[in-house]
């Protein structure tokens, strides 16, 4: 399943977007893709069972209504592996699927970097659902309790096989899993794209049982709306599903989210409320574009703008009030949120920033599009708003995992706010090894980097791929001396290996086809 195309369509996805989407992009990658050939060789070659370099990264996420869900971030040449295991059945996977009109979410669309060519579906998703409200009386609605993380793996290797009719594919990429899980046989990393493509190959027959039952639904993801005259066929629908979601699956609907309703009430209370309608004119307003489109930075013109007494408003007035609209909701909207930030991010308008370092604690669940918000911004732009990270790292607004991975990264990137104690106390006494070894190199501490070279062996993972990393301050000739007889120590893994040498060359930036591009932020 690891071949030459689905090998290069991984290192083309994880360049041009993400390796997961609560994380920032390891520095790793930057040796395997110079690399690369060599990369591809030792995988292609590798067994099954070797296709494992160790456990995610894992932290505490707060979940736009309140909550926690745990995030992953797979070791990075793990996260090659789940891309392109998942690129070779996703298109078959996507042909399998039911037709737009019912799954809606995420429709695959594979081209040479993306999974989903063709967007979200959410605004499909509304619109099918609004135009069964118009035919049927009654709706049922409901969702999957925790899904990413119940679903069973071997319901995953099943639905693969049944969509491609390999079932070495299906059993390869579960076993994959289950060695990321430690052996445990249920949930699937969240984080990374291939695991939407592989919850929705979990949901196929979910969506042929509905339909089997004679009724039209449309499904976002786990969200399921059900549509009839009946109050009581409903009712009778959701038991169904209820026990066919039980014995096939072992998953289980949310009860307090679960409900029978008039259409018409349902489009009061989801599609047309007073909150659903400001947040459509607030999208109307900056007028959203795709977000998992690879061009989402290039299709943001200010000639767009709207107009208002006959003449263009600034974008930064038109964002700022979007944004400070939205935080009067009282709750965090991802979908506005993020789409006002991206804005922003695009033509580095700094208007929004002082607001979302104010609220920081309010906008932690989009903090990853918050800071590669704020890393667009010049040195310059940033260095007003250095007393507001003072203050921030002073009194513990960055202490929630989800912020502070995000503002260590950086912090630990920009030499400007480096110059601040503050925030060089930040880094020291609250920023992982990743953070501080950055640090080291960007401020070219040779104190740190000195220290770090009796660290390697006695660390692992991570934090010893860091160590190395901050090796690149050192001058030639003590690199020449130490990293040959690094390279010859039985404990170096083969990405210890390729990060070694990678460093030992200077860091070259590797040559990648023009097709790439990166949506995060090159220091």
């Amino acid at each position: 399943m690891l071949t030459d195309e689905s090998l290069d369509f991984a290192r083309a996805h994880i360049t041009a977007f993400y390796d997961t989407d609560f994380y920032p992009k390891p520095f790793e990658y930057g040796a395997f893709w110079y690399f690369w050939d060599e990369v591809k060789e030792h995988l292609k070659k590798a067994k099954p069972a070797e296709l494992f370099v160790g456990p995610p990264k894992a932290i505490a996420w707060p979940k736009a209504r309140g909550g926690y869900r745990v995030v992953h971030q797979l070791e990075p040449l793990d996260a090659i592996v789940y891309v392109a295991l998942t690129h070779s059945v996703a298109e078959q996977i996507a042909e399998a699927r039911m037709g737009p009109e019912v799954a809606c979410s995420y429709r695959m669309s594979v081209d040479e970097s993306s999974f989903f060519g063709e967007g979200s579906g959410f605004n499909l998703y509304r619109a099918r659902c609004e135009h069964l409200s118009g035919e049927y009386r009654y709706v049922l609605s409901t969702d999957i309790s925790d899904f990413y993380n119940q679903i069973y793996l071997h319901r995953v290797g099943n639905a693969i096989e049944s969509a491609t009719g390999d079932r070495n594919a299906g059993l390869q990429i579960e076993q994959f899993i289950t060695r990321l899980n430690n052996k445990a046989s249920q949930g699937i990393p969240i984080g990374p794209a291939p695991s939407v493509v592989l919850a929705e190959a979990v949901m196929i027959d979910v969506d042929q049982h509905i339909q089997s039952m004679g009724l039209d639904h449309v499904r976002y993801v786990d969200d399921i709306r059900i549509f009839a005259d009946s109050r009581k066929e409903l009712e009778r629908c959701l038991e169904d599903l209820v026990i066919y979601l039980h014995e096939n699956h072992r998953l289980n609907v949310v009860g307090d989210k679960t409900s029978i309703k008039r259409t018409s009430e349902f489009l009061h209370d989801e599609l047309k409320n007073h909150y659903q309608l400001e947040k459509l004119e607030i999208l109307h307003d900056i007028e959203v574009t795709n977000p998992y489109s690879a061009h989402v930075e290039d299709d943001y013109d200010e000639d767009d703008e709207g107009e208002e007494d006959g003449e263009a408003r600034d974008p930064g007035e038109v964002l700022l009030d979007a944004l400070t609209r939205v935080r009067k909701f009282g709750m965090v909207d991802l979908a506005v949120i993020r789409a006002i930030i991206r804005r922003a991010k695009a033509k580095r308008i700094e208007d929004i920033a002082e607001l979302l370092l104010r609220e920081i604690e309010f906008f932690a669940p989009a903090a990853n599009d918050v800071v590669l918000y704020l890393a667009r911004l010049s040195d310059f732009q940033l260095l007003g708003f250095l007393p507001m990270f003072i203050d921030g790292c002073a009194h513990g607004r960055y202490d929630r995992q989800c912020v502070r991975i995000w503002m260590e990264w950086l912090f630990s990137h920009r030499s400007v706010l480096l110059s601040d104690r503050t925030i060089q106390k930040f880094i020291k006494t609250k920023g992982s090894v990743v953070a501080q070894a950055t640090a080291a190199i960007t401020t070219r501490n040779l104190a740190w980097a000195k220290s770090a070279k009796g660290k390697i062996l006695s660390h692992a993972s991570w934090d010893r791929r860091s160590y190395l990393h901050a090796l690149s301050v050192l001058s030639g000739d003590e690199l020449n001396k130490f990293i040959p007889t690094l390279l010859k120590h039985s404990a170096m893994t083969p990405t210890d290996l390729w990060v070694a040498k990678w460093i030992a060359k200077g860091r070259p930036e590797p040559k990648l086809p023009d097709i790439f591009m990166d949506n995060e932020i090159p220091f």
